[in-house]
C-alpha cells in the first residue's frame, strides 16, 4: 500500500517482486496463524492493508466472504469470493463487523497505529478475532556469513540505515513487542503472541524483500549515508547466495472481541 507515512508503493515498478517474496517468505506462517485461533469456513473476513492479495485470496477459497482494502489496492487480483476496496483504515468509513481481521506489515508503520488499531477491533463481530504480524530487527549480528569483510561491511551499514530511514518515515521497530499490550488495553482477550525467524541467505525471498525496497527506499538511504556505491554493492551482495543473514523477527499477535 502507499499513503504519507508509508514507505513502500504498489504503484512502484518493484511492487510485484517485493509482493512475491513476502508471500514466500510468510504465507505460510499467516496460514498458520490464522487457522490455529480460527477455522474460516463460512466466517466473514477482513484483510486490511492486503497488498497483492495472497492472504486475501487464500482465504477466499475457504471463508464465506473476504473483504480485501488497500489504500491502492491495484495489486489485488479479481477471483470469486473476494470483494476488494480502496480504503484507508484510518480515515475511512466503517466497513461492518467481522469474524475475522488480519493486518500484515501494517500498524508497524502507520504513524497513526493507534488509531488504526482502534478501527480494526470496532471492526470485529463479537467472538471474532484480530490477527496482525510485523517485521522487528533481530537480536545479535545481522550478517552472519559474507564472503568478505568489505561486504559484511555494507550489509551492517546499509541495515542501519534502511531502520533509520523507515523510522524517520513512522516505522517503529518496538512496536510488535508492545502490540500484546495493545491489545489487552483495547479490550481484546486471549491475547497470543509468537514470533518467527529464519536465517536469510543471499537471492532467497527475504533478501530479494530487501532488494525490492531499496530503490523505493534510495533518497532516504542517501540522507542516513548511503552512497550510491554502497547501494549497489549491497543489492549485488543481496544476490550472493554465500551471504546468510539473520533474518528480521516476524511477529504475530492475536485477540479475541468479547462475546
Amino acid at each position: 500500500m502507499t499513503r504519507p507515512g508509508y514507505a513502500f508503493s504498489n504503484a512502484s515498478e518493484q511492487s510485484a517482486a517485493h509482493h512475491d517474496a513476502l508471500a514466500e517468505l510468510l504465507d505460510r506462517q499467516s496460514h498458520e496463524s490464522i487457522t490455529d485461533v480460527l477455522d474460516p469456513a463460512g466466517r466473514r473476513c477482513l484483510d486490511v492493508g492486503a497488498g497483492a492479495g495472497s492472504i486475501a485470496g487464500w482465504l477466499a477459497d475457504r471463508a464465506g466472504e473476504v473483504l480485501a482494502t488497500d489504500v491502492a489496492p491495484r495489486r489485488i487480483p479479481d477471483r470469486p469470493g473476494l470483494t476488494v476496496r480502496q480504503h484507508d483504515i484510518v480515515t475511512g468509513d466503517p466497513l461492518g463487523h467481522f469474524d475475522l481481521v488480519h493486518a500484515r506489515l501494517l500498524l508497524g508503520h502507520l504513524p497513526r497505529r493507534a488509531a488504526a488499531l482502534r478501527q480494526m477491533v470496532h471492526a470485529l463481530a463479537p467472538g471474532g478475532v484480530l490477527i496482525t504480524g510485523d517485521f522487528t530487527v533481530a537480536p545479535g549480528a545481522f550478517v552472519l556469513s559474507a564472503p568478505d569483510e568489505g561486504t559484511a561491511d555494507v550489509l551492517s551499514r546499509y541495515l542501519t540505515a534502511h531502520v533509520r530511514a523507515l523510522t524517520a518515515l513512522g516505522y517503529d521497530n518496538d512496536w510488535p513487542h508492545r502490540a500484546p499490550a495493545a491489545f489487552e488495553a483495547a479490550g481484546l482477550t486471549d491475547v497470543h503472541f509468537r514470533s518467527y525467524a529464519t536465517g536469510w541467505r543471499g537471492g532467497g525471498p527475504g533478501c530479494r524483500l530487501l532488494r525490492a525496497g531499496i530503490p523505493q527506499l534510495r533518497p532516504a538511504l542517501s540522507a542516513h549515508g548511503l552512497t550510491d556505491e554502497d547501494m549497489s554493492a549491497t543489492v549485488a551482495a543481496l544476490g550472493d547466495p554465500r551471504v546468510l543473514l539473520n533474518g528480521f523477527l516476524f511477529v504475530q499477535t492475536s485477540g479475541r472481541a468479547p462475546a
